[in-house]
């Protein structure tokens, strides 16, 4: 083996190490982001049902309150 052939197989094989090792910190990458898009999902449907509530107990609110100070019958 030439010490020009060995060179060349060991720059091949770093190069192919390289390529292994960034092709698995984008699948990590990848992962962390399905990870992360679970949770604003769940996030922003907390934060849906939170205004929905607010809104209802808002509307009750007033309710009792025409009923207690006799507003909005004529």
């Amino acid at each position: 083996m030439t010490p020009e052939l060995f060179e060349l197989l060991w720059k091949a094989a770093a190069i192919v190490f390289a390529a292994g090792a960034v092709w698995g910190e984008l699948r990590g990458i990848r992962k962390d982001i399905a990870r992360l898009e679970a949770k604003q999902d769940k996030y922003n449907h907390l934060q849906e049902r939170v205004a929905r509530l607010e809104d209802s107990c808002a509307s009750a609110h007033k309710r009792i309150s025409e009923l207690h100070f006799g507003r909005g019958r004529d």
